[in-house]
């Protein structure tokens, strides 16, 4: 009996640690009625159909939600971050919006960037940027000093936003 109490406990434990993820954007028009599915201080977004958007139209990490919520067919996650000296500079961080997700270190992908056959992939922006081929890497950590490589900004945040089949948002 002592065993299956602790084997309680621990389970009940374990299930509360995930359970802890705070609600952020409270109102949003999602399943949970905000987010609970997202990182901060890192950006898990990949390259493909990179929308950038800035302050003013863009003035915290809801309306970045929102702008995502907005696309439900072209966005499948976000990132809130400072994405160039500029931003930090002015103090006001860059809302991402992507198709995609981050690729495992050991997957590579490459695209035909001239088939009839992709819609809304941002081509031009995918060559311009070098992204094609498309290498995965670890999750990058995000930033807030103006080189954007030694102050980690644990108030940028990024995640899923997903439409499910049942017309439900999650995020």
């Amino acid at each position: 009996m002592h065993i299956s109490a602790l084997f309680i406990i621990n389970s009940l434990l374990a299930i509360g640690a995930f359970a802890s993820q705070n609600l952020i954007c409270p109102g949003l028009q999602t399943q949970d009625n905000g987010c609970i599915r997202y990182t901060r201080g890192f950006d898990v977004t990949g390259v493909i159909t990179e929308v950038d958007l800035t302050f003013p139209q863009v003035q915290d990490e809801c309306d970045c939600i929102q702008e995502c919520l907005n696309r439900p067919g072209t966005c499948a996650n976000y990132v809130w971050k400072f994405s160039t000296s500029a931003a930090v500079q002015s103090g006001h961080r860059t809302c991402t919006l992507y198709s995609n997700f981050n690729l495992p270190s050991d997957v590579v992908l490459e695209f035909d960037l001239n088939s009839s056959n992709n819609l809304n992939i941002n081509a031009d922006e995918i060559t311009a940027t070098g992204n094609n081929p498309q290498r995965g890497a670890l999750v990058p950590q995000a930033f807030k000093d103006v080189n954007l490589t030694t102050t980690p900004d644990q108030d940028a945040v990024s995640g899923p936003v997903w439409t499910l089949a049942n017309g439900q948002v999650q995020c």
